[in-house]
């Protein structure tokens, strides 16, 4: 009971935030068209090298071989960071508020 007030509350803060997180993602997708372009690669290999840079992943398997595209990748490393944060900052909200109703409710 307790995990669906949380869920209630994440899907709440997130809606909040929304914007912010469609234009993350936005970024990393036009990330990925840029790979595509100056990488020569697929346009589902540059998207998959962008998702997986952008959340700190890195396998490694695919990697940037061009200036352009190591540029973009660092650009890439930052905006996983920033949206890392974001879905902590909303887990932390979420979690307070879940702890705050329960204690009201007793």
């Amino acid at each position: 009971m307790v995990f669906g007030i949380f869920l209630r509350f994440v899907v709440s803060y997130i809606w909040i935030v929304r914007h912010v997180i469609f234009s993350l993602l936005t970024l990393v997708v036009l990330g990925g068209i840029l790979l595509s372009i100056y990488e020569d690669y697929t346009i589902g290999d540059s998207l998959y090298l962008s998702f997986i840079t952008a959340f700190t992943i890195g396998y490694g398997d695919i990697t940037p071989h061009t200036l352009i595209g190591k540029i973009l990748s660092i650009f890439l490393g930052l905006i996983g960071i920033i949206f890392t944060g974001l879905v902590v900052a909303v887990s932390t909200r979420a979690l307070a508020s879940t702890i705050e109703y329960t204690k009201e409710r007793r």
